[in-house]
């Protein structure tokens, strides 16, 4: 019976020690394995929005806490801002090329998360023309138009009525080119960076006669002059005077035209009479397009 309770206490002990050994490593264990569990659980629910232009703000939102959380977009770290316990956001660097990029988020544990990441163009904006508008009859060293907004880059091309044109950068902020030689009316200028484009903007040619002034030039005995001077003439333009067209190919008591540029036209009159009276004036180009009449008194 001595032997047996002996055993019996020996067995006892040594269940004991077995089981606080057990204990002991359980305890130990217990936060690795929970190191172990939030590492290889951490989570990233969402980027948003997954692509962007530079300068926009991304939010990163986290299954988890936010603390000690890195990022970096195609291998450079950039600033983060964190804005609760579970989100962080980032700005695109200006000036970053448009593309793909790897955007990796590294937990504070060293766990480390890899997304892709699209970069877009900057979108241009245009914002005003100037001048919005032009004469036809302009040389092209005065037919420059600069296009003022913002996000243009040295590659922004100039969109004119949808065809590409040659244009010139500026700055940032602006960009010009040189309007082609096209129709009368309105016609729309935009701004194309790669892919992105801006809403046009209205660019008005005149083609329109207009009449600035008339006045006497050479006197003769039989014949006087008259130069009409304003903008928009055409070599094949007409006057109307007192209802009667004068051309370059009249002759006789109505007189004879002479175009010297869009600018300027002769009118050779051969009067009936040496008294004064108003005499209407109007050009008439073409196209059918007419100008204002002006009164001018002479014989």
């Amino acid at each position: 019976m001595l032997v047996f309770a002996i055993r019996s206490l020996l067995l006892l002990a040594l269940f004991c020690l077995s089981v606080g050994t057990i204990a002991a490593d359980s305890s130990d264990a217990s936060p690795a394995r929970k190191r172990q569990t939030q590492q290889s659980g951490m989570m990233v629910v969402s980027i948003a929005p997954a692509q962007a232009e530079p300068g926009t703000q991304v939010v990163v939102t986290l299954g988890g806490i936010a603390d000690g959380v890195r990022i970096s977009l195609g291998g450079d770290e950039i600033p983060l801002q964190k804005l609760d316990t579970d989100r962080i956001a980032f700005d695109v660097p200006a000036g970053r090329a448009p593309g793909q990029y790897v955007l990796a988020i590294k937990a504070a544990h060293g766990v480390t998360r890899s997304y892709p990441f699209t970069v877009k163009p900057l979108r241009p904006v245009a914002v005003r023309l100037e001048p919005d508008r032009i004469t036809s009859c302009k040389a092209d060293s005065q037919r420059d138009i600069v296009v003022y907004g913002r996000n243009f880059v040295e590659s922004s091309q100039i969109v004119f009525d949808g065809a590409i044109i040659q244009g010139k950068y500026l700055s940032s902020e602006a960009v010009s080119f040189v309007a082609p030689r096209v129709s009368g009316g309105l016609h729309q200028v935009a701004v194309k960076n790669a892919d992105e484009i801006a809403a046009p903007l209205g660019l008005t040619v005149i083609t329109a006669p207009v009449v600035n002034s008339v006045t006497v030039g050479e006197d003769r005995v039989s014949s006087y002059d008259l130069v009409i001077e304003g903008y928009n003439f055409q070599q094949n333009s007409i006057v109307i005077v007192d209802g009667v067209q004068v051309d370059a190919f009249s002759r006789g008591q109505t007189g004879q035209l002479s175009y010297i540029d869009c600018n300027r036209i002769v009118y050779q009159r051969c009067p009936f009479s040496s008294t004064k009276h108003d005499l209407r004036i109007q050009v008439v180009n073409p196209g059918g397009e007419i100008s204002q009449i002006t009164v001018i008194q002479v014989p």
